[in-house]
């Protein structure tokens, strides 16, 4: 009996030894990043965060200060644009999946749209201290630290326009992977910019948006006063929405003021 009982304890002993490693290790899908605006530990990568940025439609919340009226007058303002905490090396290759793009926008517009945020807006405002390549087209769709840097539409939850993950490193605040997502979930269309023009005003404009998004990915924060509102950087979007397309003095200067 006492030798039965022994092979019994035994054989626990050993099922914990072989088991325990397994049920210690825990893997990405463990701990996912959250899909809501925060800064984040990754996971698998010690020394990298991750800064998640979700870009709503124009809350119709209360707010502390007045609600702003859109309109397509592109005003300018000075108000400067806060840092994140980050930057990006000085030469970025950006990833486009041309092909998720919804049926109202052309294909080939992707590339344009994105171009038109890199190089005329962002670029001169940072004193072209960034210099921005389009590499080579992907079909991913999802957020993930593989050496590309995805501009894509997809699947969102929340209501969300667009989420955009920051991964940068904690040791030298420099950018190692960036991704952003466009909600399929909403109307989208693209009208190409001009001065105190409206774009459609039942979809939302697929440049004003990713110009938006791109300011994340220089290390741009969010802005949600009023007196932000004609912002590139505010922090909502709404329909028919074309002024964000181009930067402000304040956008700019917040730019510059990181890349001096």
């Amino acid at each position: 009996m006492m030798k039965r009982f022994l092979t019994i304890i035994l054989g626990v002993l050993l099922l914990l030894g072989l088991t325990s490693p397994v049920l210690g290790k825990q893997s990405a899908e463990d701990f996912p990043i959250p899909e809501k605006n925060g800064d984040y530990p990754d996971p698998e990568h010690p020394g990298v965060r991750v800064r998640v940025f979700v870009h709503e439609p124009r809350s119709p919340r209360p707010s502390p200060s007045p609600t702003p009226v859109p309109s397509c007058t592109d005003l300018d303002a000075n108000d400067l644009v806060s840092a994140a905490g980050w930057k990006l090396p000085a030469s970025w290759i950006y990833n486009l999946n041309p092909g998720s793009a919804p049926s109202s926008i052309n294909l080939a517009s992707v590339a344009t749209i994105a171009a038109e945020g890199f190089e005329k807006q962002w670029e001169p405002a940072a004193n072209k201290k960034i210099n921005f390549q389009r590499g080579s087209d992907t079909d991913k769709n999802r957020s993930a630290y593989d050496g590309l840097n995805i501009i894509t539409w997809g699947r969102t939850s929340g209501g969300a326009l667009a989420v955009t993950y920051i991964r940068y490193s904690t040791a030298t605040k420099l950018v190692v992977d960036v991704d952003t997502i466009m909600n399929l979930k909403f109307p989208w269309s693209w009208t190409p910019y001009q001065i105190n023009l409206c774009g459609n005003l039942n979809t939302y404009d697929a440049q004003a948006v990713l110009t938006h998004e791109q300011g994340h990915w220089l290390g741009l924060d969010d802005e949600y006063t009023a007196n932000y509102f004609n912002h590139t950087m505010y922090g909502y979007g709404y329909k028919g929405d074309l002024k964000a397309d181009t930067l402000t003095k304040g956008d700019a200067s917040g730019a510059a003021v990181l890349y001096h």
